[in-house]
């Protein structure tokens, strides 16, 4: 229904105002669909966003094992006065720990892809 200048409703041909509204909904599901067949962009940017989130989660582990091991070794350092032995010790196990955890995840992505072949 349409208002006039008055604001009083108006009768419109409700058969045609339904007829119309019918067709713009078939037009809008038509369109609906065109847009849902073009899911592979989505998906495209989904997979670059998971191998973005999967580079920054294994360089975050390198470098936490680093920092890890090199505050631990600072701190031992200082509690038993010796110069930098606790901090070498420490920073290539913490180094050794972050290269452990970034190929324990290398693995399980490669054997998670190995599983799922049809997702490329």
């Amino acid at each position: 229904m349409a208002k006039s200048a008055k604001g009083h409703a108006t009768n419109r041909n409700l058969a045609t105002g339904s007829g119309e509204r019918h067709e713009r909904l078939a037009d809008f599901e038509t369109r609906l669909g065109r847009a849902r067949g073009r899911g592979g962009d989505a998906t495209g940017a989904q997979a670059r966003s998971s191998a973005m989130g999967t580079a920054f989660r294994i360089s975050s582990e390198l470098v936490a094992g680093l920092l890890v091991g090199g505050l631990i070794g600072w701190q031992l350092d200082k509690w038993f006065e010796t110069s930098p032995v606790f901090l070498l010790i420490f920073f290539i196990l913490g180094a050794a720990a972050g290269i452990w955890n970034v190929i324990r995840t290398a693995l399980a992505m490669q054997s998670e892809a190995e599983r799922e072949p049809g997702e490329k």
